[in-house]
């Protein structure tokens, strides 16, 4: 899973429900979980309580290959790659039952 994409971090309550980045599914939510919410608080011990929100097609090959996409696009230069992994990505997602 990757953060801010398929799974969301949240004050307790904050938000009712979080849609993922990635196929626009609604999240499954854990509400008040108490420990981290990042590498960094791992690190620092620094624990609190949050929700988690989280994609239930996150560990399905088909929606990493669409966050592997996503991420491409975000990096790649060229407009005119953008366009074709774009369509690749509509193509991925329509054919996983994704209404775009």
């Amino acid at each position: 899973m990757h953060k801010n994409y398929d799974c969301f971090y949240t004050e307790p309550g904050l938000s009712k429900e979080i849609n993922c980045s990635v196929c626009g599914t609604k999240c499954n939510v854990e509400r008040n979980i108490y420990g981290p919410s990042s590498w960094v608080s791992t690190m620092a011990k620094n624990y609190s309580y949050h929700d988690i929100f989280t994609c239930p097609h996150a560990e399905e090959e088909w929606h990493k290959q669409a966050l592997d996409l996503i991420l491409a696009i975000e990096e790649t230069p060229s407009k005119r790659v953008v366009q074709l992994m774009k369509l690749d990505l509509e193509d991925l997602l329509r054919e996983n039952g994704v209404q775009i």
